[in-house]
């Protein structure tokens, strides 16, 4: 006797949920490559723009700082920075406080190319935003609003995942 087994039954909840969850996968994913490309085009490695994107948002960063950031040993973050340092995107200095801390921050070149990266990612979701009617924008943000208030729980650890 053949048995079929069929999916289990849903609420049309779940559906949607997973709908979602497989469009967001698809948009990130886009937009990831679309990023990667750019970088690509720019001499820039996700890595370096991570850094970049670190040191531009919160300032001059430690070489052990940098290390745990990239999940490396000191060494290997040396060679990091040396590369970046090398195509003068950042630059060594010692803390004035503790002469043996050394910290990373940006060039005026590695600021002009970081905040080109950015220019380009904002002008690339804004014409794409700018495609969709308006009310559409509204129930889009408050969507958003809401998925990235539960991802911050989550993160917080106030939710398991």
């Amino acid at each position: 006797m053949t048995q079929t087994i069929s999916p289990p039954r849903t609420t049309g909840d779940e559906d949607t949920a997973a709908q979602l969850i497989e469009e967001l996968g698809a948009l990130m994913f886009n937009e990831r490559a679309a990023f990667l490309a750019y970088c690509h085009q720019r001499g820039m490695s996700m890595g370096h723009v991570f850094l970049m994107s670190k040191i531009h948002h919160g300032g001059p960063v430690a070489m052990t700082r940098v290390a745990e950031l990239i999940g490396s040993g000191l060494p290997t973050a040396t060679g990091f920075v040396s590369r970046l340092e090398e195509r003068g995107l950042v630059r060594r200095t010692h803390d004035t406080r503790d002469r043996r801390v050394v910290l990373v921050s940006l060039t005026e070149e590695g600021e002009a190319d970081i905040t080109a990266l950015h220019e380009a990612r904002h002008r690339r979701m804004s014409a794409a935003v700018g495609q969709l009617p308006a009310a559409a924008q509204k129930s889009l943000l408050a969507g958003i609003r809401s998925l990235r208030t539960a991802l911050e729980r989550i993160t917080e650890g106030d939710e398991t995942p």
